[in-house]
């Protein structure tokens, strides 16, 4: 039996726009969009991210470019020129994420294709064999091994992978245009807030849109966030981060004491109270003591006052006289606290750091990753084929496509020899 191979047959070749399709459902051009976002990831997890809006909260950025510089030593500078710290802000990754969710869909509608046509449709010409046995012994053959085999006509045979391999197939695809979408979703919409210093004073931007109020909670250790449009409260507790809504996620990372502060004179009339230099003086402070010790001062007094945390989660004090410095009380800050003529009134409040995350696109790119992994495994066990095997005359010709097609053709071949 005479035979040979051929990796192109003249015949199909097609217009520009059919060249195209091929380029683009190429295994080449999923694969490395694929390693693109998956590169994207891994960075992401392997090295200290900048926060993504480095105007709007220096501080934050200044204390993660600490953290890296800890981190990443002399490797800092140029795994931050090449954006690798910043992952989520650089054009390849949201190119890379963007560019997957076409290709899986264009490969996802090539399989459907394949699988329906009863006809060839670009598969490549891999074998010629003269006086190759009956089409109906190769039929035979193939249903033997699992193939789901027609005969459009009387000089051809269509040979497929059976459903399974194509819900595989479907499940991969699928898989990948959601894990992208859901990734790509979080980098355009989503944000993130971190360590941000909330008392209860009426509410907080975010960002989004999205406010957010404190009032204590029902013990000690808790907090209740109420989340602006919508009012919706979620008790906070210290280290846990609860679901707010689809996607916004708020972690309680810090209960700091937090008081409102009036002094008075002996005829009861409320003095100015310097809480910062860059504040004017109040009749009314607003407290929190996020600091190892807060400094404030009460002219009219000639107090000024030093306010810390205890172990406990309440607060000391310690006062001293203008302009001498000589300290003048020490003790646990109470909801009265007379000095001198001075009336001290302490009310407690609710203070809390507080870190926000929006990401409304975990639910799809989980539930894709999910898919994408069954369909990856299925289908390195049952791969998606398509055979074409037409007979001209004396010769019959095989055309295949998928993986390790060559391999089924030659064993066609091989058996047929024998």
């Amino acid at each position: 039996m005479m035979e040979y191979t051929a990796a192109f047959d003249a015949a199909e070749r097609r217009d520009g726009w059919w060249a195209l399709w091929r380029a683009l459902t190429s295994n080449a051009a999923l694969g490395v969009a694929c390693a693109l976002a998956l590169a994207g990831l891994l960075i992401g997890v392997a090295l200290p991210q900048q926060p993504a809006d480095v105007a709007a909260d220096p501080v934050a950025y200044s204390r993660w470019e600490a953290a890296a510089r800890s981190q990443q030593g002399a490797l800092f500078a140029p795994l931050n020129s090449l954006g690798l710290n910043a992952v989520a802000q650089s054009a390849w990754w949201r190119l890379a994420l963007a560019a997957l969710i076409p290709l899986a869909g264009l490969r996802l509608a090539d399989a459907l294709a394949r699988w329906t046509a009863s006809q060839r449709w670009d598969e490549p010409r891999l074998r010629v064999v003269l006086d190759a046995p009956p089409l109906a012994q190769i039929a035979e053959r193939l249903r033997a091994q699992g193939y789901r085999v027609a005969q459009p006509t009387g000089d051809s045979l269509v040979a497929g992978s059976t459903a399974r391999a194509l819900a595989f197939a479907c499940a991969l695809y699928s898989g990948l245009m959601l894990a992208a979408g859901g990734l790509l979703l979080n980098l355009l919409v989503g944000w993130e807030v971190s360590s941000r210093t909330v008392i209860a004073n009426g509410p907080v931007g975010l960002a989004g849109g999205v406010a957010l109020a404190l009032r204590p909670g029902d013990d000690p250790n808790s907090v209740v966030a109420v989340l602006q449009p919508g009012d919706q409260a979620v008790t906070l507790r210290p280290g846990q981060t609860a679901q707010a809504a689809i996607g916004l996620a708020l972690t309680l990372n810090q209960k700091l004491p937090a008081y409102r502060l009036r002094a008075l004179d002996g005829n009861g009339t409320a003095l100015p109270i310097q809480a910062s230099n860059f504040l004017s003086p109040s009749a009314e402070a607003l407290i929190t003591i996020d600091e190892p010790e807060r400094y404030l001062a009460i002219p009219q007094a000639r107090l000024a006052l030093a306010l810390s945390a205890d172990e406990g989660g309440g607060g000391r004090m310690r006062a001293y006289a203008i302009p001498s410095g000589q300290q003048v009380y020490e003790g646990d800050i109470r909801t009265e606290v007379t000095i001198g003529q001075t009336v001290l009134r302490f009310q407690p409040t609710a203070s809390a750091v507080i870190s926000a995350r929006y990401r409304p696109g975990d639910p799809l790119w989980l539930l894709g990753t999910v898919l994408a992994a069954i369909g990856a495994a299925g289908s390195a066990r049952f791969p998606l084929r398509r055979l074409v095997i037409q007979r001209r005359g004396e010769w019959t010709e095989f055309y295949a496509v998928g993986r390790r097609a060559r391999a089924v053709v030659a064993g066609l071949a091989t058996a047929q020899s024998a």
